[in-house]
């Protein structure tokens, strides 16, 4: 799984440096969500997947419209 690029990396081959270092925090902080999952019962992880996901995924698509 190591050889898998990672969102922050896509996103940093993806734009200029300084943009690249706003989108990884971007990425961080939708990822840091995940952390919040072992507080949580496990009935309410998939709210929190599905939202991660959403960000992700507006990240993303804010990578591919530059």
């Amino acid at each position: 799984m190591s050889d898998m690029p990672n969102p922050a990396a896509l996103a940093a081959r993806s734009r200029p440096r300084g943009d690249a270092e706003d989108v990884e925090a971007e990425v961080e902080e939708a990822l840091a969500r995940l952390e919040t999952l072992a507080d949580l019962p496990v009935t309410d992880h998939v709210a929190v997947f599905e939202g991660v996901q959403q960000r992700l995924s507006e990240i993303l698509s804010n990578v591919d419209d530059a």
